[in-house]
């Protein structure tokens, strides 16, 4: 098989990232929190042993994520503190560099209520430290296959007009583009894309329903499968000067195409690939840890 292309430079490695901070302004539509985050409070200092309303919800958040599995599925439907609940919180606090107590302490509260991506930070069944991560058999795009076409194709309008998401994705595919041999391509024709991107709201028939606004914001798929889906019950921007209850539409797409592309998530916390964006800020460019694990999953000549 022929070699792979991907022009990663050790200079290109030494690229950082910005983090940008937004003025702080007035949360218009508080109504609307995630109940999630808000039961999340009345369950702090939890611990083994313990017999807590809500610590349902908790286990089937780190189901979903990949850190807690019961051979029995009923355990997920009570609210028992139980060995295996506190062994999930040890590797969630481990993962996302978190004192590692076993306990539903403040910070790692604070770390559950931030909106994130839906796909499972713990895809191989145990975890790996640190930065990035693959897919299950490190699915990947063929060699001949570095002309990639996309278009866009939603079941339910966002708040932001289709120039905006335009602009979002032509940045985003721009941004793999520039540390690799990948080319991107809009197209109007779905069936001849190689990736589909749309907005969608709770469940939109892949399995993955989304939340509504706030939780988890878009999820995609491994290659060569080529989906992404926004929640459009998200306030989208593509602004630098967000507001505190929008999110970035160009970091999100970012991260997406990250997974179109093949990779998992990071535990670099200055990473594209790391799990969790916060609202109200913004988050652009590729890490050192992103365009390493690009370079690591397209290097094998096999």
């Amino acid at each position: 098989m022929a070699k792979n292309l991907l022009y990663l430079s050790k200079s290109f490695l030494l690229f950082s990232i910005q983090l940008l901070v937004i003025q702080s302004g007035s949360l218009t539509n508080a109504s609307r929190i995630p109940k999630f985050s808000n039961s999340l409070k009345d369950l702090e200092e939890s611990q083994k042993g313990q017999r807590v309303e809500g610590l349902r919800e908790v286990k089937h958040y780190l189901n979903m994520f990949g850190y807690l599995n019961y051979k029995d599925s009923n355990n997920f439907e009570d609210d028992e503190f139980d060995e295996a609940l506190e062994v999930a919180i040890k590797t969630y606090q481990t993962y996302f560099h978190l004192k590692v107590t076993g306990k539903l302490d403040t910070d790692t509260i604070k770390q559950m209520s931030i909106p994130r991506c839906g796909v499972p930070d713990i895809i191989n069944g145990s975890l790996t430290q640190p930065q990035f991560e693959f897919f299950p058999g490190n699915p990947r795009w063929p060699f001949y296959k570095r002309n990639l076409k996309y278009a866009f194709q939603s079941s339910a309008p966002p708040n932001v007009e289709l120039v905006d998401i335009k602009e979002a994705c032509t940045y985003a595919f721009g941004e793999w583009a520039r540390f690799s041999d990948f080319r991107f391509e809009f197209t109007d024709q779905v069936e001849d894309a190689d990736l589909v991107l749309g907005f969608h709201r709770v469940d939109h028939g892949d399995g993955l329903p989304f939340d509504g606004l706030g939780g988890d914001f878009a999820h995609a798929f491994p290659p060569t499968n080529g989906r992404l889906h926004y929640d459009a019950d998200e306030i989208w921007s593509n602004s630098l000067d967000l507001l505190p209850y929008q999110t970035d539409l160009k970091a999100v797409s970012l991260h997406e195409i990250g997974h179109l592309l093949g990779l998992g998530h990071s535990a670099f916390e200055l990473s594209i690939m790391y799990p969790a964006i916060r609202v109200g800020k913004t988050k652009r460019g590729l890490s050192s840890d992103d365009m390493d694990g690009l370079l690591t999953l397209y290097s094998d000549p096999s």
